[in-house]
């Protein structure tokens, strides 16, 4: 197992009590049924706020449209020295 990095992390009373309870049924350390439960959280899908979905169904809406030039928009055209 890799080297081990010590984080801190803040819970109330009561979910501290109900984990040394599990990890104590379980037969481990509070530690360790920590990692379990993270990296059984992490082996999910990514979370998906829906944006990525909401652009995907947009997309075709602006296929069309030309990127704009972000310095004339802002500035306006550049205009010829006289």
């Amino acid at each position: 197992m890799a080297r081990m990095r010590r984080i801190q992390v803040v819970i109330d009373p009561e979910l501290d009590d109900r984990l040394e309870r599990e990890a104590a049924a379980r037969g481990m350390s509070k530690s360790a049924l920590v990692r379990t439960c993270v990296e059984r959280s992490l082996e999910e899908e990514p979370y998906d706020n829906g944006l990525w979905r909401l652009a995907e169904e947009l997309a075709p809406l602006f296929a069309h449209v030309e990127p704009a030039d972000i310095d004339t928009e802002l500035y306006g055209p550049i205009e010829a020295d006289s």
